[in-house]
């Protein structure tokens, strides 16, 4: 039983750990050595598993990457990026689903970052268990997120994660993806 509790929490605090390194290096680490660097990292490191093959730049995701471990997978998701200046600034989530005995609760993460490049490394600039609707660069520029695209709504699925939306109205909206690929808003009460 000792020993059960001890690998629940290695597991949850390498996925973590993993999402971080993720989210700082993924792309770059795509973009030079392919997904089998990416694997190869993640297995050795941390002991996580990529579980699908990475979207970066692509016409559906700026970047996705799934990792998972004993019963708990990682959804990790660059939603937004807006440049000012030299730098690129990206809004990052999270999604954690897991089942009941991983130990992990199902939850979304928030991470806004920088970058000199699309497929430089990232620095965290901040990060939360609660959304992050906007931040502020410096005196003059503050990025927003872009809460009224449908596409990005239908991939956060606030609806299923209230508890980390507790002060934005998105936790009541739920978005569909109809058969023809259009995404319709629905708002909840």
């Amino acid at each position: 039983m000792k020993d059960d509790e001890f690998y629940k929490q290695k597991s949850i605090e390498s996925l973590k750990q993993a999402s971080v390194w993720v989210i700082e290096e993924g792309i770059r680490t795509f973009s030079q050595r392919g997904k089998e660097a990416i694997f190869k990292k993640l297995i050795d490191e941390w002991g996580v598993q990529l579980w699908v093959d990475p979207w970066v730049e692509t016409d559906v995701y700026l970047a996705r990457f799934a990792v998972k471990a004993r019963g708990i997978n990682y959804e990790i998701l660059n939603l937004d990026r807006t440049k000012i200046g030299a730098n690129l600034y990206e809004f990052w989530i999270v999604k954690v689903t897991a089942v009941e005995w991983s130990g992990e609760s199902d939850r979304t993460m928030f991470y806004v970052t920088k970058t000199d490049s699309v497929y430089g490394k990232r620095e965290i600039l901040t990060s939360s268990d609660q959304f992050i609707q906007s931040y502020t660069v410096d005196s003059e520029n503050t990025i927003e997120f872009p809460v009224n695209d449908s596409k990005i709504l239908f991939d956060m699925q606030a609806w299923l994660f209230p508890k980390n939306y507790k002060s934005s109205n998105l936790k009541n909206i739920e978005a569909i993806m109809k058969e023809d690929g259009e995404i319709e808003l629905m708002h909840r009460q």
